[in-house]
């Protein structure tokens, strides 16, 4: 059933996922699908949750700052393609369908922003980001407007764009002011 939605996802969108659809399409009687997903935006996120799982992965290389910056590089390429549209849909979907934002949270969120936090102690912990700032404040001052951008569509989501934005926004988050690398602007072409 999650392969035949996933599908139906990539294919056309949420719109395309229907129960019906999803039925049709994995042979599984719509009256079972419905016993395991009160509707259909349920069962899309459930879907493209176990889809997506492994493809914006967390890189973890001793900088912390460089490392929440590729985050949200990685996170504006994924935001680029076929999968971006449709965690886009499944946002809107959310927030019109009645308890589905608290699945779409737990499912897609709130792992992710498990994994973000620990990066941001791990930081602290080695003196290099303010251990004032609540991680949850930093964690949406980084990628928030990556995703505003995905789903105003004011602002291309492009990655030099986002790292950009990130880059600005760590410069407040930090500790100290090193010279790194890794917040060093970059020069641009012109």
């Amino acid at each position: 059933m999650l392969t035949a939605a996933t599908q139906l996802l990539l294919e056309g969108g949420v719109a395309a996922c229907t129960v019906e659809a999803v039925s049709r399409r994995s042979g599984v009687s719509k009256p079972t699908i419905y016993r395991r997903w009160p509707h259909r935006t349920a069962l899309a996120i459930e879907a493209f949750a176990a889809h997506i799982g492994h493809l914006v992965p967390l890189v973890e290389t001793g900088d912390s700052a460089h490392d929440l910056v590729q985050a949200v590089a990685r996170l504006a390429e994924y935001y680029q393609g076929r999968d971006g549209i449709v965690f886009a849909q499944l946002v809107a979907a959310a927030v019109l369908e009645p308890g589905t934002a608290d699945l779409l949270n737990s499912r897609f969120f709130a792992p992710r922003r498990a994994a973000l936090r620990e990066l941001w102690e791990r930081g602290v912990a080695r003196g290099e980001l303010d251990p004032h700032v609540e991680p949850d404040a930093a964690i949406d001052l980084l990628f928030g407007p990556t995703a505003f951008r995905l789903l105003l569509g004011h602002q291309p989501v492009d990655v030099d764009s986002c790292v950009h934005l990130a880059r600005t926004a760590l410069q407040g988050l930090i500790l100290t002011r090193p010279t790194t690398p890794s917040l060093a602007p970059k020069a641009t072409g012109g």
